[in-house]
């Protein structure tokens, strides 16, 4: 697991929002440290790094929720109020963890298959735990959790690209430096 990336510019002596402004940025910097790898399927520690990037700054911005919760002044024109907002862009996030939580739920469980259907092939003799039949089982298992994989890890990207699209990392500093 990738170590977080040290925070710089903390002064303990300003205001919890001052120091939220200098910590949510740089944490939304580590996560799309990660983006030159999120296209190669093959890159499992890396979108797994990603995972652990994006459940930091989730945490983080629970953390200073607070800081977002309170209002200059009431919007009149039916915009979202900033801890609306905040709201928002933290759903994104989690929503990120998530897929990609699953993501990386599958590289465990096909690793753990596939080395036992190795272990098993390179026996003379099936396991006692296992009958001949369970081998074919456990292939079909295998195939069955690299295509869920493979639907996750899609819909990571697209949700991914829409974010792109909608330019989403710069809305969401600047959100949170306001």
């Amino acid at each position: 697991m990738a170590k977080a990336h040290k925070i710089s510019g903390v002064k303990p002596l300003c205001s919890y929002r001052e120091n939220a402004r200098i910590i949510l940025p740089q944490k939304v910097e580590e996560v799309y440290t990660w983006e030159p790898f999120i296209r190669d399927v093959a890159r499992h520690e890396e979108l797994h790094n990603m995972r652990i990037s994006i459940k930091r700054l989730r945490y983080t911005m629970e953390l200073f929720r607070i800081v977002y919760a309170f209002e200059k002044e009431c919007p009149k024109d039916g915009t979202p109020t900033d801890e609306e907002r905040f709201d928002e862009f933290l759903a994104v996030i989690v929503d990120l963890q998530e897929i990609l939580g699953d993501i990386h739920d599958g590289d465990v469980v096909l690793q753990v298959l596939t080395d036992y259907a190795h272990q098993s092939a390179s026996d003379a003799v099936a396991p006692p735990s296992l009958p001949a039949t369970g081998k074919d089982g456990i292939a079909k298992l295998i195939d069955q959790t690299r295509e869920t994989r493979k639907t996750d890890y899609e819909k990571f990207l697209e949700k991914w690209e829409q974010l792109s699209a909608a330019d989403f990392k710069r809305k969401l500093l600047s959100f949170l430096v306001t």
